[in-house]
């Protein structure tokens, strides 16, 4: 599948909204896409067709700061996973890092999402610690780090 992220834009939260509601199971609210859309620090991009660029397959949300960028909330659409979308978002997000001299890229996984933290690690992402009852269903958070120092440049 041909599929470029690009910014998202406010045209693009309906379909977001649905993919995070398809996603999560406690999806964020448009207020706060919203408020993304708006931070200068934040980085929303979509991942979209490259013939039409009408449907979103997924999306990927980060916060770009001078001591380390913030993934925030990644996903993609439950009909065009496994297709390699995941981690074109997340290489979008490291690259930013790596182009701007950000030391590192954290995230924070939930225990149970072994998926996840699978493709974090094929991407270079190791687990620093955890975090209990760090999710609103008492969940365990596993927090991962890239240093970015640490990669030979951009990656593809």
């Amino acid at each position: 599948m041909n599929a470029s992220p690009r910014p998202a834009t406010p045209d693009d939260l309906e379909q977001v909204l649905k993919i995070e509601s398809q996603s999560f199971p406690h999806p964020w609210t448009r207020s706060q896409f919203q408020a993304e859309l708006e931070r200068p620090y934040s980085r929303f991009y979509v991942l979209t067709d490259d013939e039409t660029d009408e449907f979103v397959h997924g999306y990927i949300v980060y916060w770009l700061q001078a001591e380390g960028v913030s993934l925030l909330t990644v996903a993609i659409h439950p009909d065009d996973r496994g297709l390699g979308l995941g981690p074109k978002l997340l290489r979008t997000m490291v690259n930013e890092a790596v182009r701007d001299e950000i030391p590192k890229v954290m995230l924070e996984v939930r225990s149970s999402n072994l998926a996840a933290i699978k493709l974090y690690e094929k991407l270079g992402f190791k687990e620093t610690h955890a975090r209990p009852h760090f999710y609103q269903n008492g969940e365990t958070a596993i927090v991962m780090e890239l240093k970015t120092s640490e990669l030979s440049g951009i990656i593809q």
